[in-house]
Parts: structure tokens; sequence; C-alpha cells
């Protein structure tokens, strides 16, 4: 029964068909739709500056609509970008016949389209195109200013001559919805890894002030609420905390001090600012920490010195250990001095002198007499501790070591001097006059194979008398062996006062 069934069923398909072709044989009916034609106006690539306003106006014809009727179409302009996620997706940029608007699109190369449907037939056109967005505030110094008593951030742009143009208020020029309260306290950058949360930033760009500490997108200085320490500490940020400085350790790691409290970050192994590292096992107690980071910020296996305020030592971090220990003390001849110092601490910094060593400045609560401690944090060898016999240098508010001859650099008031410590002389470098100096350091580029001023010394100075938001300076200089007359390389003015600064390194 079942073949009688398919049988049959073969039958009629054949009949069908046949009766089917013999049917449309010579019976089309041909009916000519509304075509594009052509567009002109449309580059193979769209140019664009982010931040700046963009405009194309593409010519279109169509076979049926010689006079092109706008209102018959709709238009939509897209390009494919990274989704955050480590993808790609479709974004819009705008759905109207002419793209006019402010270009946002983060700096780089992207494949688009044009896009043009006839509302009568529902057909879609598409036209492909490259868009690429350049990013004139693309390099350069980021400084964290004050100006009239606020903090404002100002750059040093790199140019397309290698030279610099000042942007004044960067956050108001970039269009950033960032709008910094309270006083300037740091900014800086480094590689986090960070590719969670909201914004999915992976380079961070920090600004902080006395009221907390955030960061923007590092290519666009977008900022929205969910930025800042959210998704790279553990829980909820501490009410009123704020970061005194960020530092990196290598490739995603760093340490954060804040509210006398230190923290430690790894992005690969998941470890976050969580609970403070400023803390010894051994005693079951934790210790109030100075502001200073002293490590090799490009070491992954170096250690990190922290100085513990309330006992008045050097302490150690290594590794990626939830806690610190303290330093033994050398034996013998070899010991210069006791980690365990019971002075109060003014500066401390690792430079790459010697090896690398850790360079701290100690003051005598007794006498108020200031000292110079080294030593080597690999393996706590002591090479130097002695008095400080500097010109007026108890009354030093800003410090500063030469990463390439250990030169001690300090201001007191408008005069820059240098300290050699062989010889324990003292050399008035350079005096400002009536001016003030902000800021005084030895910059640590992160990519030092590309970036090689690294023993530049940087002067922030600003002109007293003034205060309007202009009054700012920086000059870098290069520091001659021998004791030689600084030579300034570069300088520029016009900015805020300088409370800190850092590059954004391409």
């Amino acid at each position: 029964m079942k073949l009688k069934i398919y049988h049959l069923f073969l039958l009629m398909l054949c009949v069908f068909t046949v009766i089917s072709c013999k049917k449309d044989i010579g019976n089309y009916d041909y009916v000519a739709i509304n075509e594009l034609q052509e567009i002109n106006g449309l580059p193979a690539e769209v140019a664009a500056v982010y931040g700046k306003a963009i405009k194309v106006v593409p010519e279109v014809k169509f076979t049926l609509d010689p006079n092109f009727d706008e209102s018959k179409y709709t238009f939509e302009w897209t390009y494919i970008g990274p989704n955050g996620l480590g993808g790609q997706k479709l974004f819009t940029l705008a759905k109207t016949k002419n793209l006019d608007l402010v270009m946002q699109v983060v700096a780089g190369t992207y494949q688009a389209f044009y896009a043009i449907t006839d509302k009568g037939t529902g057909v879609k056109y598409s036209n492909k195109f490259t868009l690429k967005v350049v990013n004139e505030i693309n390099e350069g110094w980021i400084m964290m200013n004050e100006a009239n008593g606020k903090a404002r951030v100002d750059m040093l742009s790199l140019n397309a001559n290698n030279g610099f143009d000042l942007v004044i208020d960067l956050l108001a020029t970039t269009g950033s919805a960032l709008k910094l309260e309270g006083k300037p306290v740091m900014t800086y950058t480094y590689s986090t890894g960070l590719l969670i949360g909201p914004d999915a930033i992976s380079y961070g760009l920090y600004f902080g002030t006395d009221q907390g500490t955030t960061k923007v997108d590092p290519n666009s200085f977008k900022w929205t609420k969910t930025m800042g320490l959210t998704y790279e500490m553990f829980g909820d940020v501490p009410q009123g905390f704020y970061a005194d400085v960020i530092q990196q350790r290598s490739g995603n790691a760093s340490y954060m001090i804040g509210k006398n409290n230190a923290y430690y970050y790894e992005r690969t192994q998941n470890i976050y600012y969580s609970a403070p590292i400023n803390y010894i096992n051994a005693e079951q107690k934790a210790f109030d920490v100075a502001p200073f980071i002293a490590g090799n910020h490009t070491s992954s296996t170096g250690v990190t010195i922290f100085y513990d305020k309330t006992n008045r030592r050097f302490v150690r971090h290594s590794g990626t250990a939830a806690t610190s220990t303290t330093l033994p003390d050398p034996t013998g001849t070899q010991k210069l001095f006791s980690f365990s110092t019971g002075m109060d601490l003014v500066y401390m910094r690792w430079v790459s002198f010697n090896g690398g060593e850790v360079f701290a400045v100690l003051k005598d609560p007794a006498n108020g007499k200031r000292y110079l401690a080294r030593f080597n944090p690999a393996n706590n060898a002591q090479s130097y501790y002695a008095e400080i016999t500097a010109t007026d240098f108890t009354n030093a508010e800003f410090y500063a070591v030469s990463p390439e001859f250990g030169y001690i650099f300090y201001v007191v008031g408008s005069k820059l001097y240098q300290y050699d410590m062989v010889y324990k002389t003292t050399k008035l470098m350079v005096d400002f006059g009536s001016k003030k100096v902000s800021y005084l350091n030895f910059y640590e580029f992160k990519t030092t194979s590309k970036y090689k001023d690294g023993n530049k010394l940087m002067v922030g100075f600003y002109d007293a008398t003034k205060s309007d938001g202009t009054e700012g300076s920086l000059n870098i200089y290069t520091v001659p062996s021998l004791n030689g007359e600084l030579v300034l390389d570069k300088s520029y003015t016009g900015f805020g006062r300088i409370k800190s600064l850092t590059y954004r390194e391409r």
C-alpha cells in the first residue's frame, strides 16, 4: 500500500512540473525598480580628527528619482569597532543623509559603511569606506596642576613636528564629563590590563585630588561614574579615600598608597587592591606607611621597599604576598645603619644608580639633622650612610635623585641645589628669583626602549605674583657629570602650577 501511494505521488509531481513549465514559457513581465545609480562626494577614506567637527555630503543619484527626494529614503552611517570584551561589533554614527557631527570615535582606522534604504521597495544599498580617526591630543606630558586654587589638568601635546602644543584644561577641551573637585594630588599612567567592567580600560590614566581618585579613557578622555578604582579595589572604595601615589611594579602589577595604607594589584593573577599589605604577620600588627614607593617599576621579580611610620623602620614587599616583612640588619662591618632607624622619613626613591638602590633621606627627631641611607633592596646590602651637610638642607621642600650620578637635588625657596654625597659639597644650580618651585623629579618612562630621557631633571615653577592659571612653567635639564652646570634642554610656560605630571606614551 505504501508503495502505490509513493508512485502516485511521483506521477502527480511530474505532471505538475510539466504543466508549470509550459505555463511559464514567454509570460515574464519585468518591472523596473528604483536603483542606486551612483554616489559622489564619499571618498574611499574619510579622515577625521577626534573632538573636531566632520562633514561629509554625498551626492546621491537613483535611476527613477532624478531630483532625489530625500524623504523617500532612510540613511545610516556605521563602523566596526571593539566591543570592550575582546571582540568587535557594529556601531552607528548617524542616521542622516549627510555625516555632520563632532567626531567622538577613538583614534584608529575602521571599516565603515554608508547605507541607503528605499522606503518604497525596502531595498538597502550599502557602500563601504575606510574611516581614519586621528587624535591631535594623542601623546605628551599630562600635568595635574593647581589653577586659581583648584585642580586642573593641562597638557603639552606632541605634534607632527615633534614639538609640543599647550592644551589648557584638557578635560574641558575634550568634552570629558569629569569635573575635578578639591586640591590637586597626582596623575599617573600605566598598563593595568583591566578588561572587565563597564569601562574595560586596559591602560590607566589616573587623576587624583584630595576628594578622590579616578581615571578616564586614555584615548578620548571620556569619563563615567563607573570609572576610577571601582573595578580595581575589592569591595567598596573606603569613604573619603584617595591615592597619594600609584606606581607600576611591572607588567600589569602596581602599588597604591592612600590614607596611610599600601595596596598591591596584579591583574594577570586577579589580585585586586583589597586588604592593605602594610601588616607584619610575625607581629600580628599593622602600621602606617609613608607615601613613598621605592621599587623598580620594570622588574617583575624585584622587591619593593616601604617605610613604617609607626615604628620608624624600612619594610619590604615581594612577590604576590598579602603582607610585608621587616628587613634583617647586616652583620659586622657590612652594617652601616639599622633598618629600624628610629627616624622620620623625609624622602625615598629607588633609582638605577649603582645597579639599583634605594635612596632615603631621614630626619633625626631628636636634633632635626638629616641623614642619607642607601641600600640594595634585592639583598639588603648597605652602601652608604652619613649626615647630609648640604647648604640649608633642613629647609628643603622638594627632592630628586639623579639615576645616573646619584646627585641629590633639592629646593629651598626659589633656589635649586645639587649635593654630592661623595665629596659632601653643595652647588647652587639655578636661582629662579621671585618664582617658586612646585615640582621636582627625574621622570621614569615605562617604555625605556622608545623614550630615553629618563635621566632628565624636571623642574616645575611658577610666577607667584600671578594666579590666573597661566603662571606655571616647566624646565627640562640634562645633568652632566663632574658636577657640571645644568644644561637647559626644553622650557614651556603658560599653564597652571604643576603638582604632578605623567607622560602619555604611545
